[in-house]
């Protein structure tokens, strides 16, 4: 076994029940010592730990550099993690062409986080061009994966019209989807929908979950 897989394993082991003091300080050694032997996830994860102060003193500048670090490998939670810092200009100049690159580039690999960051960014025209309808196609996907954020954005999209004409039940379908997902949003959304919904709209409602 390699000295950093062993390092990256190491710290599991440490922090198993593992609520701080000493095995939380021996835990980040590790981590740190496995990250700068090349290990990509330890990196990432050493990148959280700086860029969250959790064991450490909180350094944005340093988690960018261990992100960078871990994304080059094409971890794909790690391009979300670079991505996130670059898009708000944290630990360094802010870059949202980047940003929504490395966003894509983890999205293709089913990561969550970056499907529903991608999409915002479509939808508002951040880093690249304004794109509504891919927008859309990624957050569908995110839906499909199970991400209720993703079934809440389509709600909002559907409701404000930017998915095209104004359609209330579509929002309220995706709004359904969001709540059966656990959103705590959803629920106050589809209690406004249900206040301005005509009743034919509320009978088309009706029939979707008749069916």
């Amino acid at each position: 076994m390699d000295e950093g897989l062993f390092n990256y394993e190491r710290t599991h082991t440490l922090l198993d029940g593992s609520e701080g003091g000493e095995s939380l300080l021996k835990a980040v050694e590790a981590m740190r010592k496995a990250a700068n032997d090349g290990h990509a996830a330890a990196a990432n994860n050493f990148g959280t730990l700086l860029h969250h102060g959790r064991g450490v003193h909180q350094d944005l500048t340093a988690a960018r550099a261990y992100y960078h670090q871990a994304a080059e490998t094409g971890l794909p939670n790690a391009r979300f993690n670079l991505g996130f810092l670059l898009v708000r200009g944290l630990g360094g100049e802010k870059d949202e062409a980047r940003a929504r690159t490395l966003f894509l580039l983890a999205a293709e690999d089913g990561d969550l986080d970056a499907i529903t960051h991608l999409g915002a960014m479509m939808m508002a025209g951040a880093g690249g061009p304004q794109d509504f309808e891919s927008a859309l196609s990624w957050w569908a996907r995110g839906v499909d994966l199970g991400d209720s954020r993703c079934a809440f954005n389509l709600g909002i999209a559907h409701a404000g019209g930017h998915a095209g004409d104004v359609n209330f039940v579509a929002a309220w379908y995706w709004f359904k989807q969001a709540q059966r997902f656990g959103n705590d949003g959803a629920t106050a959304e589809l209690d406004r929908l249900d206040m301005v919904m005509s009743e034919e709209e509320q009978a088309a409602v009706i029939a979707c979950t008749s069916r």
